[in-house]
């Protein structure tokens, strides 16, 4: 009977270090509303490559410009990104 009542603390203290060990190694990535300051071309990791959505890493430029910035990274990254043209400042899910 004592294994259980000692156990229980264990695993609780386990499973609370194991969540906040794994908050704490996500990095949060630039969120459009963070990043939208202007219309123009912006890059950015598609949604479908990344499960937390659209995050967008510079804008906004000419496509020319930003397809120079992405042309920079190192070649599977740059497979990734993508220029996408904001006319207006997307919503939170990413939405023009």
């Amino acid at each position: 009977m004592t294994f259980p009542l000692l156990c229980r603390p264990a695993i609780c203290l386990a499973a609370v270090a194991l969540a906040g060990l794994s908050a704490a190694g996500c990095s949060p990535t630039p969120s459009v509303s963070m990043a939208w300051t202007g219309p123009g071309w912006y890059l950015q990791k598609n949604n479908m490559t990344q499960l937390s959505g659209n995050s967008y890493f510079g804008g906004p430029w000419t496509y020319d410009k930003c397809e120079e910035e992405r042309i920079k990274l190192p070649p599977e990254t740059a497979t990734q990104m993508l220029c996408v043209r904001e006319n207006r400042k997307p919503d939170i899910l990413g939405r023009s």
